[in-house]
């Protein structure tokens, strides 16, 4: 299936060349590169880049594929670019069956006795990758929106209601505070509670994790809400927005978005971002009540293994 090609595992020193052809693929995909350097370098820190990841060459020399296993919550993440002109190969199927067969022997290794997924994040518009995952017995378990906005009208924020006031993050006091609001706010039937120590390895790793674009919203005292950004080559990235449950309702989320896009427009930023669930409707309202566009649809493809 990988004839004319040569596989090999990927080093730091081809972070370059891997980003390239992810770029390349985003064109693609989705219209516009949507793949950053430090995010790639923090998923290579989680992963044993000796055993879980390979890049495919062709007789050429020039990369046209990768692959590779990452951890996931309810599961394994598996990641597969395959290099535009491609499309009619099977290089995208065989990096996939690689990665899933990787993805089991993990999750067989880790055995706790739960029934876990493997999944892939495919773009609504690639329409072979989509079929060939639905003859590989993927199926799609739910829809994300990447939306963006444009930051040049960005008015600044307003006043914080009565009692409430924003601050930076302080990483070794919040840390475990944050981590429990967050897993809180994010609590739905089938989500897996994500541990401390993974949420901080992934969230504050050193490549991407800055402090000044933590905010910590409070009431009297006690931690309310949050916005956790991100600093992408492009743009500026909301990834994690929590208000809690007891504080809802009260335009919180909303003052929050105003405050890092007004942060992310100082920083320099034209556009800022976030994911949100297609089925998500109230935030997804929220996000398009203050300016926000669906940009990206992507399905998240999944199989169930035991």
């Amino acid at each position: 299936m990988l004839e004319g090609y040569y596989l090999r595992r990927p080093t730091r020193d081809d972070v370059q060349a891997v980003l390239g052809l992810m770029v390349d693929c985003d064109r693609r995909d989705v219209g516009f590169p949507d793949s950053d350097e430090n995010e790639l370098i923090g998923y290579w820190d989680r992963i044993d880049l000796s055993a879980d990841a390979w890049l495919a060459y062709d007789q050429d020399h020039i990369l046209r594929g990768y692959a590779a296993v990452m951890p996931w919550t309810n599961g394994k993440l598996v990641a597969v670019y395959d290099a535009p002109g491609s499309e009619e190969t099977d290089l995208f199927l065989a990096l996939t069956i690689l990665g899933e067969g990787r993805a089991r022997a993990l999750l067989r290794d880790e055995d706790t006795g739960q029934r876990f997924m493997i999944a892939q994040y495919i773009s609504e518009q690639a329409e072979y990758q989509k079929k060939i995952l639905a003859h590989a017995g993927y199926r799609i378990s739910r829809f994300l929106f990447n939306m963006h906005r444009d930051l040049r009208d960005v008015m600044p924020a307003r006043d914080w209601p009565n009692h409430y006031h924003i601050r930076i993050v302080k990483p070794v006091i919040d840390g475990r505070i944050l981590h429990a609001l967050i897993q809180d706010a994010f609590e739905k039937p089938g989500r897996k509670r994500r541990s401390f120590e993974s949420w901080r390895s992934w969230m504050m790793h050193p490549s991407s994790f800055i402090a000044d674009i933590w905010f910590v919203l409070e009431h009297k005292g006690e931690m309310v809400g949050c916005a956790l950004c991100f600093e992408y080559e492009h743009l500026g990235w909301v990834r994690q927005l929590a208000v809690r449950a007891d504080h809802r309702g009260r335009g919180l989320g909303r003052v929050l978005l105003q405050h890092a896009f007004s942060v992310f427009k100082n920083r320099g930023f034209s556009t800022v971002g976030l994911a949100v669930e297609a089925e998500n409707l109230k935030a997804l309202n929220l996000y398009q009540s203050v300016g926000m566009k669906k940009v990206v649809h992507l399905n998240e493809f999944s199989k169930r293994i035991t």
